[in-house]
């Protein structure tokens, strides 16, 4: 390695050290507190069903394959499969049209070559999926062999150089006849934000990690800072007005916080304030994401982005986010989390559960139950959405724990 390199490292990793041992998004004195009801056996219904579907995931990852970008079957314009290739969910072939080109926009209809391995869309969402559990597996259970499988998946995606990613988004949902990326496509990176920086925290403190895996994974995260702050694609991203404006804010301070690079957290923090303002009108209810065809789901997820960030903040000590909109929304979302009570806008889907997570961390960071109705009522079971089901149940209950008064 250069004297240049080893500067730089040296710099990376001074930057970083004040933030990067602390989750941006989960909060490590929960997570110690679950560990440890865990090991006592003292852990509540919820949380230990939560670890044994979390235990499950992991059990099952230990046996796929490492993926790589490079595993997609389409060849990206830029003649490289290091560079990360998605197709937009929403557009279908013209069936007027020979070759079915340009495609046509179906709101809220996901077409299935968009979910298939032949891109990356299905498999980053997979493999940090499958990351973020084995870290967290690792973490509760202190078993070395779910850290050497999170470590090796790193390596591979990341690092190694016949199988890593390049730092970039450019052909991220893509529609054929029209765009081969677009800047709705930095969507699919908040995943790095939300699972992988955040288990890396954790990660690092495995037997097993290495100076180099430091090394790169700072490198690599910076280059793909610098592309999402910098690139004409990513800052149209920026601007958006809707939930791809709230998770780009997001995105960028998650990873911004785990390079300890705090001035940018404190603009993604102000970015989204400004937001808001448009976003959540006085009746607490989202007019962009209402009129969607799945209005629940994106009125959910453009919440989901903004109660993150929100934490983010008052651990960074930044401005508060949770008073005004923030709070407004959250207030007029709660009683939809029964799934009894009608939703009265156009819908496709409806997963109640999802919205208790976001509850439970304004709680947490209120400290005040003024969501513990909803949040203890809350059934678990439903078979129709399991999936979203047992995430929202893991975010509740094993990721953080619901407030309780003193």
């Amino acid at each position: 390695m250069t004297l240049k390199n080893l500067l730089l490292a040296s710099l990376w990793l001074y930057c970083a050290f004040s933030f990067a041992n602390d989750p941006a998004f989960m909060s490590l004195n929960d997570l110690q507190r679950v560990k440890q009801q865990l090991a006592q056996h003292q852990a509540a219904a919820p949380t230990l069903e939560a670890w044994q579907q979390l235990q499950q995931q992991a059990d099952k990852a230990l046996k796929h394959p490492n993926p790589s970008v490079t595993d997609k079957g389409l060849l990206p314009p830029s003649g490289s499969k290091h560079d990360y290739l998605s197709l937009s969910a929403y557009w279908w072939p013209d069936a007027s049209k020979a070759e079915g080109l340009p495609w046509q926009r179906r709101d809220g209809e996901v077409n299935p070559v968009s979910k298939n391995d032949q891109s990356d869309g299905v498999r980053l969402a997979r493999f940090t999926a499958d990351f973020q559990a084995l870290t967290l597996a690792w973490y509760f259970a202190g078993d070395q062999r779910y850290a050497d499988k999170a470590l090796a998946m790193m390596r591979h995606w990341f690092i190694n150089p016949d199988s890593r990613m390049n730092p970039n988004l450019k052909f991220a949902q893509g529609i054929p006849g029209r765009s081969t990326g677009r800047h709705d496509g930095v969507l699919d990176g908040r995943y790095f934000a939300t699972r992988v920086v955040d288990a890396l925290a954790l990660l690092r403190n495995a037997p097993g990690w290495q100076q180099a895996d430091e090394t790169a994974m700072q490198r690599w995260f910076s280059d793909y800072l610098q592309w999402l702050r910098h690139d004409p694609l990513a800052l149209q991203e920026a601007v958006a007005k809707n939930n791809h404006g709230s998770w780009y804010c997001t995105q960028v301070a998650g990873i911004a916080w785990y390079l300890g690079d705090r001035a940018t957290v404190k603009a993604m923090v102000q970015l989204a304030r400004n937001k808001m303002a448009g976003q959540i009108g006085a009746d607490g209810m989202q007019p962009l994401e209402l009129a969607r065809t799945r209005s629940f789901h994106y009125s959910y997820f453009n919440l989901q982005a903004l109660t993150a960030l929100a934490q983010l903040a008052s651990k960074a000590g930044l401005a508060d986010l949770w008073h005004g909109p923030l709070l407004n929304a959250l207030d007029a979302m709660a009683p939809y989390s029964d799934a009894t009570k009608a939703w009265p806008w156009k819908n496709r889907d409806r997963v109640s559960q999802r919205l208790i997570p976001l509850l439970s961390i304004a709680d947490n960071s209120l400290q005040q139950p003024r969501y513990q109705h909803w949040i203890q009522q809350t059934q678990w079971s439903n078979d129709k959405s399991r999936g979203a089901v047992m995430q929202a149940q893991r975010d509740t209950w094993l990721l953080s724990l619901p407030y309780q008064q003193p």
